[in-house]
């Protein structure tokens, strides 16, 4: 919940004009991020207040983390022998 809060907080207060749908996909990926980012946070031994941070931050940028996967799984999917070593 505090990812899409924070997708909810970058919607409002940008100018650019989104439909209702193109904001609600925007504010299901930022839940789905945060909910990843909290099964990777949830054991470690650090402060609730930074994993809260954290899960709302992913949610704000995750437009930007997604892209940036797609972006690397298509370098990788184009030549993966890059990635290996010879």
């Amino acid at each position: 919940m505090v990812g899409a809060a924070g997708m909810l907080a970058r919607l409002i207060s940008t100018d650019k004009e989104l439909d209702l749908l193109q904001q609600f996909k925007k504010i299901l990926i930022a839940a789905i991020a945060s909910t990843i980012a909290w099964f990777l946070l949830e054991q470690t031994s650090i402060s609730s207040l930074y994993k809260a941070m954290s899960y709302g931050v992913i949610g704000v940028v995750s437009p930007e983390i997604i892209g940036g996967l797609v972006a690397i799984g298509k370098k990788f999917e184009r030549d993966a022998s890059k990635y290996f070593f010879k």
